[in-house]
């Protein structure tokens, strides 16, 4: 196996003329508000001219557990906390695209900074059945997110999640 590519968030590997991409990990949160809400970031895409909604979320540091860097993530570009947290589902994607994504539930948010990271513009609330809705109505969210989205949705509408 060769390392055509090497960088912070990706690895690119050829073998007997098979490139396979592995991705670094991630941490992704729905966020609870108090009244019940999902609150989403809002990010400028880099090198487009327009924004994107998304399941607030960052990379995994090496040697950080997915709840710590999820709890560091939040701190850092929204500047809050969360008392209560709660692991969703964990994605695995293994083929010619590897990557593992760890989707959490956090609530109780209490704002502890008001310093933005530098990514996020701000921030806008869904009910699930509208964040549902957007999600599978092409959204803009990626596959994986998508599948995080509807089985939020159907954990809280077989009552295994209350929101």
């Amino acid at each position: 196996m060769t390392k055509v590519f090497s960088g912070d968030f990706i690895e690119v590997t050829c073998e007997n003329g098979i490139e396979r991409v592995f991705l670094k990990g991630s941490v992704h949160t729905f966020l609870i508000t108090d009244e019940n809400k999902i609150r989403l970031t809002v990010e400028k895409r880099l090198g487009e001219n327009n924004n994107k909604e998304k399941i607030q979320a960052g990379i995994l540091e090496k040697d950080e557990m997915p709840l710590e860097t999820a709890k560091r993530e939040l701190l850092e570009e929204l500047g809050l906390k969360a008392e209560i947290w709660q692991v969703l589902t964990i994605q695995s994607s293994i083929g010619a695209i590897n990557d593992v994504r760890h989707y959490f539930i956090a609530r109780q948010l209490t704002p502890v900074s008001t310093k933005l990271d530098g990514e996020v513009l701000g921030t806008v609330d869904y009910t699930l059945e509208e964040l549902y809705e957007k999600a599978m109505g092409g959204g803009g969210f990626s596959p994986m997110s998508q599948a995080a989205i509807a089985k939020l949705h159907f954990e809280v509408s077989r009552g295994n999640i209350v929101l």
